[in-house]
């Protein structure tokens, strides 16, 4: 009997709305003693409140670190490490495992460079890099011009998993500034001696200002798990063992459901958020079509999205709740992700 073939996932696009209450996890910045949260500006000229989608690929990227780390799946030295430059740095640090890239012919150099970036490393496959090497010589090798044949070739690795942001929905989001102050014992003893001798009281008291938001928020992330192990320089695989292709597509997979439960951002120390829900829709391609994408900003999304999809025969799984979200998201760990036909990477 003829063993059943695994269903194969090409693209998984999560799209709803969340709720969080009582947060701050992404502001603009700190002016004097004023946090200043992060305001968006619609196409209709309506300000509301977001988090960028930066915040939430690093909320992500963190948790595929963890994950990485904890089942011992391959993560390149700067990866280990947790360092935001991934590859590049990597390069820095390992110089003498990357010279195989210098030893090949000129041409060869950017795919081999992306193929050995790729094949090392789960976090710089999934979330992407930038190679840019220095026009002058590495870190200590002086300020000499290096020549063609010790050039590293420039090259980067565009994220598999992408975010947008996450945008209040208008009228449904509040936002507020508190007013906080630091003391001192020590100081406030010296205080009270002061005016006790007649002395002018200079205070130590610090007041700062925080902000914390709350409301229903849109979202939109898209993961392109067909291009897990993908060398886009040449389009072919080089990582080309499935059972380690399931395994970076399983890490992501529970990478999302952990950002969902915890979205670990700005001022989580004291403005942890509370989390009341969540809804949307699943979207999961499984032939080579890319899933439909609509912003949760429209009311009517839902069924938009469901008429969009049955169109190009994908699949729609709906939730109300993060458990349900995170009952989808398990069920697809199940599937492996797609891979082109030897035939299209010829």
């Amino acid at each position: 009997m003829a063993e059943q073939k695994q269903e194969q996932v090409f693209e998984i696009a999560i799209v709803g709305r969340v709720t969080w209450n009582l947060h701050s996890l992404n502001n603009e910045g700190t002016i004097g003693n004023v946090t200043e949260p992060r305001t968006v500006v619609l196409w209709d000229g309506t300000k509301t409140d977001g988090v960028s989608g930066e915040m939430m690929k690093h909320i992500h990227a963190f948790w595929t670190w963890l994950q990485a780390r904890e089942n011992n799946l391959l993560l390149c030295q700067a990866c280990k490490e947790l360092k935001p430059e991934r590859a590049n740095a990597d390069r820095r640090l390992r110089q003498d495992e990357w010279q195989e890239v210098l030893r090949s012919p000129k041409n060869e150099r950017p795919k081999v460079a992306v193929n050995k970036a790729i094949v090392q490393c789960a976090m710089c496959d999934l979330h992407g890099f930038l190679i840019a090497p220095r026009t002058e010589g590495e870190e200590g090798q002086g300020r000499r011009r290096r020549s063609q044949e010790d050039k590293f070739p420039a090259v980067h690795r565009t994220s598999v998993i992408e975010f947008g942001w996450v945008v209040g929905i208008p009228q449904k989001f509040h936002r507020d500034l508190h007013l906080h102050a630091r003391h001192s014992q020590e100081e406030q003893a010296r205080e009270e001696e002061q005016a006790r001798e007649g002395e002018e009281r200079v205070t130590a008291q610090m007041l700062y200002h925080r902000p914390t938001r709350s409301g229903v928020y849109a979202f939109v992330t898209l993961f392109q798990a067909w291009r897990i192990g993908l060398n886009e320089v040449n389009y072919t695989y080089a990582l080309n063992d499935d059972n380690d292709r399931k395994k970076r597509y399983e890490l992501a997979l529970t990478a999302y459901e952990w950002t969902f439960k915890r979205p670990d951002g700005a001022m989580t120390t004291t403005r942890l958020p509370h989390i009341e829900g969540a809804e949307g829709l699943v979207l999961v391609a499984k032939t080579a079509v890319p899933v439909p994408l609509l912003s949760p900003l429209r009311d009517d999304y839902r069924q938009q999205l469901k008429d969009l999809a049955q169109r190009q025969g994908v699949e729609v799984h709906e939730f109300d709740e993060l458990v349900k979200l995170t009952e989808i998201l398990t069920k697809l760990r199940e599937l492996t992700p797609f891979k082109l036909s030897a035939a299209s990477q010829q």
